[in-house]
């Protein structure tokens, strides 16, 4: 028991030390890991909005996306969209009360307390069915960003070479 006790202690004074040391080091970095960061972070929302708002020009007709020279970006369709309230009078309460006196308990997990199955109603009911028990499909394209980081690359070959 007193190696153990020993044992014990020692690993948990490497780990404390060790910690201190990462959390020395995460500060040393912050600032010039936060900076960039924050840079991306507004680019990327820049870039969102300027699609959004510009899609339409930039992309090729029936593309909802563009090959620029850095990278692509563009508005994907989720593969599997969520199930949400038809707008804001319509409650999961309410939801799950209409679908429980539209088909009894077809749309509603059993054995747990009633709740709307999800998977089945996206499944097995229309758009306008889903409408009548205050559902619809969230299917709202969602903004991608992807960098061409290989063309940095080669620039960067260029200038090492010159």
């Amino acid at each position: 028991m007193y190696r153990l006790l020993k044992a014990g202690l020692a690993y948990e004074s490497a780990v404390a030390d060790r910690d201190a040391e990462i959390q020395q080091v995460q500060k040393k970095w912050a600032t010039k890991i936060d900076k960039p960061a924050e840079t991306i972070s507004t680019l990327e929302a820049e870039i969102e909005q300027f699609y959004r708002l510009n899609g339409e020009k930039l992309a090729p007709a029936g593309q909802k996306s563009v090959q620029l020279t850095n990278g692509s970006i563009g508005l994907r369709a989720p593969t599997n969209p969520g199930l949400i309230p038809l707008n804001e009078k319509w409650t999961w309460e309410k939801i799950t009360a209409t679908l429980k006196r539209v088909w009894k308990k077809r749309y509603l997990h059993e054995p747990k307390p009633p709740g709307p199955d999800k998977v089945k109603l996206k499944k097995e009911l229309t758009p306008a069915q889903l409408a009548k028990v205050g559902l619809k499909l969230d299917d709202t394209p969602n903004f991608f960003l992807e960098l061409n980081r290989l063309a940095l690359a080669d620039d960067r070959s260029d200038e090492a070479a010159a």
